[in-house]
């Protein structure tokens, strides 16, 4: 049990990392590809429209046809969109390529790899739902979140690495770490059979039980996409540092939260194992104060304890979701759900950063209170549906 979860943990983790390699790079190889900075917006939100659309068809597929084909299938898409990506890059850097063509070469391929990573996702957090049970679905998905997280943090920070050789050197690191990740999960990851023979039941985002953990889904990946998108411009308005030391103080900053969110879901593993109405519940509180502290006070060290707060907040709320969609459905809608549950994180990726630098624009305050009325909204609504729930309960006990 413990080298499948090995497995699954470093395929998420390899996965996000893949995805999470590219964004850093993207603004400098724009410029020197003599393009507008709006291209490099449109590049990656097309990307991540393939993967909202794509993440729900992997789930369903890895339903029919078995969780491990999919994790294979996914990190192959992965390796070939990574090198395709690469070498159009190259070819647009030493102007073999140029114009339209590069632009759209660019947009296919980025929306390539959109498709093929929540393949990964997908499948390996419905392996995860397929080998726990009641409680220890809670701690499954704490390893996932884990994963999700680790590749969130540092995929940029190994980015900026290897920038040290040259621009393309992440995206060869992200063709290495898929295949790698091909090989472990090839190696370790035992296979299964399909868990329905058929073609699936639907899952609805809005079937009994599932949409409240979805929503909050949404909300927790929206607040931790405003924390990458708009806190460089924030801490830099708000301190008033050099663009050096921006890039150096929401580095540090989101290390806090890495470690945190790490230590926490840790935690939840060993020892609380809290079900995932406490976890999103008392996550949205630690959301809540790093929010309230973010807008409240001006001071260096105030701002990396709320990243650290934040990291407690979030590492509680992403286990919390993802454990609560996977008990809402059956066995045999496992894929279905975390393939939506992938969706979300595709979302919130698409719609985030354009919201949010749009309400940037008004004022600099406003995607945090943004974030924080969403996860206040978000809390009450599950807290009045576990009320109602409890009630149901009681009631049909009582008749």
């Amino acid at each position: 049990m413990n080298r499948i979860k090995g497995s699954i943990f470093f395929s998420v983790f390899a996965a996000m990392l893949g995805l999470m390699l590219i964004a850093p790079i993207m603004p400098p190889l724009i410029r020197e590809l003599g393009m507008r900075e709006s291209h490099s917006g449109l590049i990656i939100s097309l990307g991540s429209i393939a993967m909202a659309l794509m993440a729900p068809v992997w789930g369903r597929i890895s339903d029919m046809k078995g969780r491990k084909p999919v994790i294979l299938i996914g990190f192959i898409g992965m390796a070939i969109s990574c090198t395709l990506f690469a070498v159009t890059l190259y070819g647009g850097l030493n102007q073999w390529i140029t114009g339209g063509l590069l632009l759209t070469l660019l947009i296919v391929i980025r929306s390539l790899i959109g498709m093929f990573i929540p393949a990964v996702l997908s499948s390996a957090q419905a392996y995860m739902g397929d080998v726990t049970e009641g409680e220890e679905r809670s701690g499954g998905m704490a390893i996932i979140s884990a994963a999700n997280g680790l590749g969130l943090v540092f995929g940029p920070a190994i980015a900026g690495a290897f920038t040290i050789i040259g621009l393309l050197w992440p995206l060869y690191f992200g063709i290495v770490i898929a295949i790698a990740a091909y090989m472990i999960a090839l190696w370790f990851i035992p296979a299964a059979k399909p868990v329905i023979q058929e073609k699936p039941t639907k899952v609805s985002p809005f079937q009994r039980g599932l949409g409240v953990y979805l929503a909050a889904g949404l909300v927790t990946m929206a607040g931790i996409m405003t924390l990458q998108v708009i806190g460089g411009f924030y801490f830099q308005d708000q301190l008033a540092l050099s663009p050096a030391a921006t890039a150096r103080m929401v580095s540090f900053g989101l290390m806090f939260s890495g470690a945190a969110m790490l230590i926490m879901q840790l935690i939840q593993m060993k020892w609380l194992k809290w079900q995932p109405v406490r976890m999103i519940l008392m996550g949205s509180l630690f959301l809540l104060a790093s929010m309230l502290l973010f807008l409240v006070y001006n001071q260096l060290f105030v701002y990396y304890l709320s990243f650290f707060l934040f990291g407690i907040g979030s590492g509680l709320m992403m286990p919390g979701f993802m454990a609560g969609a996977s008990l809402a459905v059956s066995k045999e809608q496992q894929g279905g759900a975390a393939g939506l549950v992938a969706a979300v994180q595709g979302i919130s990726a698409v719609v985030t950063p354009i919201l949010t630098t749009t309400l940037y624009q008004v004022d600099k305050h406003f995607p945090f209170m943004l974030v924080a009325v969403l996860v206040a909204i978000m809390s009450f609504i599950l807290w009045g549906s576990k009320n109602n729930s409890s009630r149901t309960t009681a009631k049909s006990v009582s008749l």
